[in-house]
Protein backbone atom coordinates (compact mmCIF):
# COMPACT_ATOMS: atom_id res chain seq x y z
CA UNK A 1 0.00 0.00 0.00
CA UNK A 2 1.45 3.27 -1.13
CA UNK A 3 0.89 6.34 0.70
CA UNK A 4 0.61 9.96 -0.08
CA UNK A 5 4.05 10.83 0.46
CA UNK A 6 5.45 7.93 -1.88
CA UNK A 7 2.82 9.10 -4.48
CA UNK A 8 3.86 12.50 -4.22
CA UNK A 9 7.86 11.73 -4.37
CA UNK A 10 7.33 9.79 -7.42
CA UNK A 11 5.64 12.90 -9.14
CA UNK A 12 8.63 15.05 -7.58
CA UNK A 13 11.19 13.11 -10.38
CA UNK A 14 9.12 14.52 -13.07
CA UNK A 15 11.12 17.62 -13.89
CA UNK A 16 7.94 20.31 -15.03
CA UNK A 17 8.07 23.36 -17.15
CA UNK A 18 7.93 26.53 -15.81
CA UNK A 19 4.20 26.95 -16.52
CA UNK A 20 3.69 23.98 -14.03
CA UNK A 21 0.69 23.00 -16.05
CA UNK A 22 0.18 19.57 -16.19
CA UNK A 23 -2.10 17.24 -18.28
CA UNK A 24 -2.50 13.98 -16.44
CA UNK A 25 -4.19 11.20 -18.63
CA UNK A 26 -4.26 7.83 -15.89
CA UNK A 27 -5.07 4.15 -15.15
CA UNK A 28 -5.67 4.45 -11.49
CA UNK A 29 -5.31 0.36 -10.88
CA UNK A 30 -1.84 0.46 -12.17
CA UNK A 31 -0.77 2.25 -8.76
CA UNK A 32 -1.34 -0.51 -6.81
CA UNK A 33 -2.85 -0.07 -3.62
CA UNK A 34 -2.87 3.89 -2.56
CA UNK A 35 -4.09 4.87 0.72
CA UNK A 36 -6.97 7.33 0.41
CA UNK A 37 -7.65 6.01 -2.91
CA UNK A 38 -7.85 8.01 -6.24
CA UNK A 39 -8.69 11.60 -4.02
CA UNK A 40 -4.81 10.93 -2.62
CA UNK A 41 -3.51 10.80 -6.01
CA UNK A 42 -5.45 13.94 -7.18
CA UNK A 43 -4.47 15.19 -3.85
CA UNK A 44 -0.92 14.77 -4.58
CA UNK A 45 -0.91 16.09 -8.33
CA UNK A 46 -2.25 19.77 -7.11
CA UNK A 47 0.77 19.41 -4.35
CA UNK A 48 2.89 18.86 -7.12
CA UNK A 49 2.51 21.39 -9.22
CA UNK A 50 2.33 23.71 -6.03
CA UNK A 51 -0.29 27.13 -6.12
CA UNK A 52 0.88 28.47 -9.09
CA UNK A 53 0.03 25.07 -11.03
CA UNK A 54 -2.55 23.80 -12.82
CA UNK A 55 -3.62 20.43 -13.26
CA UNK A 56 -5.75 18.95 -16.05
CA UNK A 57 -7.63 15.88 -16.24
CA UNK A 58 -9.46 14.45 -18.99
CA UNK A 59 -13.39 14.38 -18.70
CA UNK A 60 -13.48 13.08 -22.08
CA UNK A 61 -17.36 11.08 -23.07
CA UNK A 62 -17.51 10.31 -26.81
CA UNK A 63 -20.67 8.90 -26.46
CA UNK A 64 -22.71 11.64 -24.94
CA UNK A 65 -22.28 14.12 -27.97
CA UNK A 66 -21.57 11.72 -30.86
CA UNK A 67 -24.38 9.66 -29.82
CA UNK A 68 -27.04 10.69 -27.75
CA UNK A 69 -26.22 14.01 -28.83
CA UNK A 70 -26.58 15.77 -25.16
CA UNK A 71 -24.01 17.05 -22.60
CA UNK A 72 -24.51 18.89 -19.20
CA UNK A 73 -21.12 20.10 -18.44
CA UNK A 74 -21.86 19.21 -14.54
CA UNK A 75 -23.55 16.27 -14.93
CA UNK A 76 -22.58 14.13 -17.98
CA UNK A 77 -19.62 12.11 -16.34
CA UNK A 78 -16.52 11.02 -17.73
CA UNK A 79 -15.50 7.50 -19.12
CA UNK A 80 -11.86 8.53 -18.32
CA UNK A 81 -10.69 6.25 -15.15
CA UNK A 82 -11.60 7.24 -11.44
CA UNK A 83 -9.04 10.00 -11.12
CA UNK A 84 -10.78 11.89 -13.66
CA UNK A 85 -14.19 11.60 -12.69
CA UNK A 86 -13.24 12.27 -9.02
CA UNK A 87 -11.48 15.49 -10.19
CA UNK A 88 -14.88 16.33 -12.41
CA UNK A 89 -16.94 16.22 -8.77
CA UNK A 90 -14.21 17.89 -7.00
CA UNK A 91 -15.40 21.28 -5.08
CA UNK A 92 -12.70 23.28 -6.64
CA UNK A 93 -12.20 21.98 -10.47
CA UNK A 94 -13.86 23.64 -13.26
CA UNK A 95 -14.75 21.95 -16.46
CA UNK A 96 -13.73 23.36 -20.21
CA UNK A 97 -16.59 23.11 -22.36
CA UNK A 98 -16.08 21.12 -25.36
CA UNK A 99 -18.59 18.23 -24.88
CA UNK A 100 -16.38 15.83 -26.31
CA UNK A 101 -12.99 16.97 -25.18
CA UNK A 102 -13.50 18.48 -21.74
CA UNK A 103 -11.05 18.36 -19.16
CA UNK A 104 -11.39 18.80 -15.00
CA UNK A 105 -9.19 22.06 -14.44
CA UNK A 106 -8.07 22.67 -10.87
CA UNK A 107 -5.13 25.17 -9.90
CA UNK A 108 -4.04 28.70 -10.91
CA UNK A 109 -4.95 28.98 -14.46
CA UNK A 110 -8.63 26.51 -14.04
CA UNK A 111 -10.49 30.07 -15.25
CA UNK A 112 -8.45 30.19 -18.32
CA UNK A 113 -8.78 26.80 -19.50
CA UNK A 114 -12.11 26.86 -18.65
CA UNK A 115 -12.70 29.37 -20.72
CA UNK A 116 -11.57 27.84 -24.06
CA UNK A 117 -14.18 27.34 -25.80
CA UNK A 118 -13.25 26.42 -29.04
CA UNK A 119 -15.98 24.79 -31.28
CA UNK A 120 -13.28 22.17 -33.03
CA UNK A 121 -11.84 20.09 -30.11
CA UNK A 122 -7.85 20.68 -31.29
CA UNK A 123 -8.75 24.40 -33.04
CA UNK A 124 -6.86 27.59 -31.25
CA UNK A 125 -8.70 28.41 -28.83
CA UNK A 126 -9.14 25.18 -27.65
CA UNK A 127 -7.62 23.45 -24.53
CA UNK A 128 -5.23 21.59 -26.10
CA UNK A 129 -3.87 24.98 -27.92
CA UNK A 130 -3.39 26.50 -24.81
CA UNK A 131 -1.62 24.28 -23.03
CA UNK A 132 0.79 23.64 -26.14
CA UNK A 133 1.02 27.76 -25.39
CA UNK A 134 2.11 27.07 -22.32
CA UNK A 135 4.00 24.33 -22.58
CA UNK A 136 2.75 22.32 -20.37
CA UNK A 137 3.70 18.98 -19.33
CA UNK A 138 1.58 15.88 -20.63
CA UNK A 139 2.04 13.07 -17.98
CA UNK A 140 0.54 9.68 -18.69
CA UNK A 141 0.15 7.05 -15.69
CA UNK A 142 -0.04 3.49 -16.47
CA UNK A 143 -0.98 3.72 -19.97
CA UNK A 144 -0.41 1.72 -23.31
CA UNK A 145 0.20 4.34 -26.14
CA UNK A 146 -2.61 3.70 -27.49
CA UNK A 147 -4.95 4.51 -24.74
CA UNK A 148 -2.70 8.21 -23.76
CA UNK A 149 -1.14 11.12 -25.21
CA UNK A 150 -4.12 12.66 -26.55
CA UNK A 151 -2.54 15.68 -27.69
CA UNK A 152 -1.09 13.84 -30.57
CA UNK A 153 -4.25 14.14 -32.15
CA UNK A 154 -3.76 17.80 -31.53
CA UNK A 155 -0.44 17.57 -33.73
CA UNK A 156 -2.30 15.38 -36.64
CA UNK A 157 -4.63 18.49 -36.77
CA UNK A 158 -2.22 21.50 -36.72
CA UNK A 159 0.52 19.77 -39.09
CA UNK A 160 -2.46 18.14 -41.56
CA UNK A 161 -2.74 15.07 -42.55
CA UNK A 162 -4.78 12.86 -44.80
CA UNK A 163 -6.12 9.59 -42.69
CA UNK A 164 -8.21 12.24 -40.57
CA UNK A 165 -11.19 14.53 -41.23
CA UNK A 166 -13.22 17.58 -39.68
CA UNK A 167 -16.54 15.83 -38.52
CA UNK A 168 -19.61 17.98 -37.39
CA UNK A 169 -21.72 16.77 -34.52
CA UNK A 170 -24.99 18.73 -33.03
CA UNK A 171 -26.86 18.28 -29.95
CA UNK A 172 -28.01 19.83 -26.70
CA UNK A 173 -25.72 21.92 -24.63
CA UNK A 174 -26.24 22.44 -21.31
CA UNK A 175 -23.58 25.03 -19.32
CA UNK A 176 -23.10 26.59 -16.06
CA UNK A 177 -26.15 28.82 -16.41
CA UNK A 178 -28.10 25.19 -16.94
CA UNK A 179 -29.80 27.13 -19.94
CA UNK A 180 -30.11 24.37 -22.80
CA UNK A 181 -29.02 25.26 -26.32
CA UNK A 182 -28.32 23.67 -29.83
CA UNK A 183 -25.08 23.84 -30.32
CA UNK A 184 -22.22 21.86 -32.89
CA UNK A 185 -18.94 20.98 -31.85
CA UNK A 186 -16.83 19.34 -34.76
CA UNK A 187 -13.65 16.77 -33.83
CA UNK A 188 -10.69 15.61 -36.03
CA UNK A 189 -11.80 11.47 -37.01
CA UNK A 190 -10.83 8.99 -38.24
CA UNK A 191 -11.06 9.65 -42.55
CA UNK A 192 -13.23 6.20 -42.82
CA UNK A 193 -13.97 2.89 -41.01
CA UNK A 194 -10.85 1.24 -42.38
CA UNK A 195 -8.10 4.12 -41.09
CA UNK A 196 -7.58 2.20 -37.28
CA UNK A 197 -5.37 4.88 -35.12
CA UNK A 198 -2.19 2.63 -34.09
CA UNK A 199 0.39 5.34 -32.28
CA UNK A 200 2.72 2.67 -30.99
CA UNK A 201 5.90 2.71 -33.62
CA UNK A 202 5.58 6.65 -33.34
CA UNK A 203 5.40 6.91 -29.68
CA UNK A 204 8.29 4.11 -29.01
CA UNK A 205 10.21 6.08 -31.36
CA UNK A 206 9.53 9.50 -29.27
CA UNK A 207 10.62 7.26 -26.39
CA UNK A 208 14.10 5.60 -27.55
CA UNK A 209 14.55 9.80 -28.93
CA UNK A 210 14.22 10.65 -24.86
CA UNK A 211 11.47 12.88 -26.22
CA UNK A 212 9.20 10.99 -23.96
CA UNK A 213 10.93 10.09 -20.63
CA UNK A 214 9.88 7.44 -17.93
CA UNK A 215 9.46 7.27 -14.11
CA UNK A 216 8.08 5.63 -11.08
CA UNK A 217 5.04 6.89 -9.21
CA UNK A 218 4.06 4.01 -6.76
CA UNK A 219 3.66 0.67 -8.91
CA UNK A 220 3.33 2.24 -12.36
CA UNK A 221 5.66 3.43 -14.88
CA UNK A 222 4.80 7.02 -15.96
CA UNK A 223 5.79 8.11 -18.57
CA UNK A 224 6.32 12.34 -19.78
CA UNK A 225 7.15 14.96 -22.32
CA UNK A 226 6.77 18.75 -22.21
CA UNK A 227 4.29 19.92 -25.08
CA UNK A 228 6.67 21.82 -27.25
CA UNK A 229 9.05 18.87 -27.69
CA UNK A 230 6.30 16.35 -28.10
CA UNK A 231 4.37 18.72 -30.33
CA UNK A 232 7.67 19.80 -32.51
CA UNK A 233 8.97 16.19 -33.06
CA UNK A 234 5.32 14.62 -33.47
CA UNK A 235 4.72 16.67 -36.14
CA UNK A 236 7.75 15.19 -38.38
CA UNK A 237 6.15 11.97 -37.71
CA UNK A 238 2.94 13.05 -38.85
CA UNK A 239 4.31 14.46 -42.18
CA UNK A 240 7.19 11.94 -42.99
CA UNK A 241 6.22 8.73 -41.54
CA UNK A 242 2.26 8.82 -41.11
CA UNK A 243 2.32 5.08 -41.34
CA UNK A 244 3.82 5.24 -37.67
CA UNK A 245 0.61 6.11 -36.64
CA UNK A 246 -2.26 4.62 -38.08
CA UNK A 247 -2.92 1.68 -40.70
CA UNK A 248 -5.20 0.83 -42.87
CA UNK A 249 -7.67 -1.96 -42.75
CA UNK A 250 -7.90 -4.36 -45.84
CA UNK A 251 -11.74 -4.31 -46.99
CA UNK A 252 -13.24 -8.15 -47.18
CA UNK A 253 -15.25 -7.61 -50.15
Amino acid sequence: MFSYEDILKGFKSIELTPSRVIMVHSSYKSLGGVEGGAETVIDALQEFVGSDGTVLLPNFNFQSWTESHYFDIEETPSKMGIIGELARLHPEALRTPHPIYSFAALGKRKEEFSACDDEEAYGDKSVFALFHHLNGMIVSIGLHWNSTFSMHHYVEYKTGCDYRRVKRFSGIYVGYDGVPKVKTYTMFVRKNFNVITDIVPGMDELFEKGVIRETQVGASKVHYASANAFFDNMSVIVREHPEKLHKIKQSKF
